[in-house]
């Protein structure tokens, strides 16, 4: 499989962060939506698609190891907490210490007010009745992974839909204008530093697969999932706990990927992305 690793450009706010799972699902609906049957057996196969999170240029997420495997002294615990990312080239490098408190994201709370478009008024009473939401700017260019297998997908065809969808809006509000972006290759981008480790970490929510990936172990912090239908006369889904992006792994074979597949859909079929491209870096015990 190929790894590509994108640029991308906001051009409003989002409702809803990009995480991986999400961006497969509105993916995965765009192809429906044009008949096309490559993820038909999704269920059944080895992922032919697989996306990251959206991650601070050149950064990823700082690992889900306990504080001891960081070397920070006592005094520093709490000022190192809050740092969320490391440099890509420091966590393959093995210097954890070195994480970074990054801006990535401002969140703030935005007044609405639901007009009735019938009566042109805020509701029936004539009261006016208005709701916060919270909006979600990123102040870093965000990257997107993608890995891919080349006899089902071609990068010139990736790189249309993810236009498309940024084109659409991604996420909750999208209709009226919320989640919009574009999307340029990172031609430069050549693969992560190849080299002999067992140490792996996640770039997205995944369904961790002990039997099929030889995990040894694992550590992580959990994610839970309530995803819904956006047509459907039950819209609920099966709530999943997920291992949060950031999983590390201890494994034996060398992989691009971990995880496996589910369906949480009652009525519907309902693919789910539990499947993670991984990181290798460098980690002594």
């Amino acid at each position: 499989m190929k790894l590509l690793r994108y640029k991308i450009t906001p051009k409003s706010s989002f409702i809803s962060f990009p995480k991986a799972d999400m961006i497969f699902g509105q993916f995965a609906s765009m192809l429906f939506l044009q008949k096309d049957t490559t993820l038909e057996k999704y269920l059944e196969e080895e992922p032919k698609i697989i996306f990251s999170d959206f991650i601070p240029d050149k950064y990823t997420m700082k690992p889900s190891l306990p504080l001891s495997f960081f070397g920070v002294e006592d005094s520093d615990k709490k000022v190192f907490r809050k740092k969320q990312f490391i440099s890509l080239e420091k966590l393959q490098d093995g210097k954890l210490k070195e994480c970074e408190i990054v801006e990535f994201t401002q969140i703030k709370t935005v007044i609405k007010n639901s007009i009735n478009r019938k009566t042109f008024s805020t509701d029936d009473s004539g009261v006016f009745a208005p709701y916060g939401i919270e909006e979600i700017n990123f102040l870093k260019e965000p990257n997107l992974y993608v890995l891919y297998d080349e006899n089902s997908f071609s990068s010139k065809q990736i790189t249309l839909l993810l236009k498309n969808m940024g084109r659409v809006g991604f996420g909750k509000k999208n209709s009226i204008g919320k989640g919009q972006f574009t999307v340029a290759l990172d031609k430069n981008f050549k693969g992560f530093n190849n080299f002999k480790t067992s140490y792996y970490m996640t770039l997205s929510p995944s369904l961790l697969n002990n039997k099929k990936d030889n995990i040894e172990k694992a550590y992580y912090d959990t994610f839970n999932r309530f995803g819904k239908h956006s047509n459907s006369n039950i819209p609920f889904k099966k709530p999943l706990l997920m291992a949060q992006s950031g999983a590390v792994v201890k494994m034996n074979e060398k992989k691009q990927y971990i995880g496996k597949a589910i369906n949480n859909g009652y009525e519907n079929i309902s693919f789910v992305q539990g499947y993670s491209i991984v990181v290798p870096f460098k980690m002594e015990e």
